[in-house]
């Protein structure tokens, strides 16, 4: 099977599965050759492909599934910093948990069918199982670098991916395939003038390494997921609004 028509085989196939799960999606391809990570993500995932046998060429396959609106408007428009046990909020981390078992799923199911290895959407629970926030990295990749280097959108000051379509209001996994298959490469701007993240978020403003301190944070509110989402919220409203930058190609 030709490279062309294994990527048509695979995009359909994801299409599929978003419609029985009622969920929009968006998928991108990428030589692997062409993504950086962290060396203990990179150690982590050659682990990984040794279950792909001798391979010349891998190609990263992208998967992001997002949110309905509903849920993301249960994420509170202002900074907060505590939740209470039948906040609204819980609303977007019960929907995150959804969306990674989904990605899961749909993972599980693309393999099957056309090969590979799967990288699930995330590790649950992982905010509170960790004492640093770098504990976290040997056990994982960095979902974002593939999606941003398949050309889905790109990285906000936020440090989450921005898409056209959602924002940062999508959850990603990855599949490794053998071979290359063609990737669509875009071009974006970017967040242009748009500081919103910024303004609602007192962490993000403070300088350095911001992702411990949201650790702690998301650990702290004791939602039913390892969430915060404030970020993603004010994010989405300005890319609705048209206020960040649509791709140039």
């Amino acid at each position: 099977m030709c490279t062309n028509s294994l990527k048509e085989d695979i995009e359909r196939s994801f299409r599929e599965l978003c419609a029985e799960a009622g969920r929009l999606g968006i998928i991108g391809f990428s030589p692997l050759n062409t993504i950086r990570l962290l060396p203990q993500q990179q150690q982590y995932l050659q682990e990984k492909l040794k279950a792909l046998g001798p391979m010349e060429e891998v190609t990263a396959i992208s998967l992001g599934l997002l949110y309905h609106e509903q849920e993301i408007l249960s994420i509170p428009a202002t900074w907060q910093s505590k939740a209470s046990t039948d906040d609204p909020w819980n609303e977007y981390a019960l929907a995150y948990l959804t969306l990674n078992r989904t990605l899961n799923d749909f993972t599980s199911t693309l393999v099957a069918r056309f090969g590979g290895v799967a990288e699930q959407a995330t590790i649950e629970g992982w905010a509170g199982q960790v004492k640093h926030v770098d504990d976290y990295f040997p056990h994982c990749v960095s979902h974002r670098a593939f999606a941003e280097a398949a050309g889905l959108g790109w990285r906000g000051r936020h440090g989450l991916i921005v898409t056209p379509e959602a924002g940062p209001a999508l959850r990603f996994a990855t599949i490794f395939i053998a071979g290359r298959i063609p990737g669509t490469p875009k071009e974006f701007i970017g967040c242009s003038e748009c500081h919103a993240c910024l303004k609602i978020c007192p962490i993000l403003r403070k300088a350095g390494d911001y992702r411990e301190a949201c650790r702690q944070r998301i650990h702290a509110l004791g939602l039913k997921a390892d969430v915060c989402g404030i970020c993603v919220r004010v994010c989405w409203e300005q890319i609705r609004k048209g206020a960040s930058t649509p791709p140039a190609g």
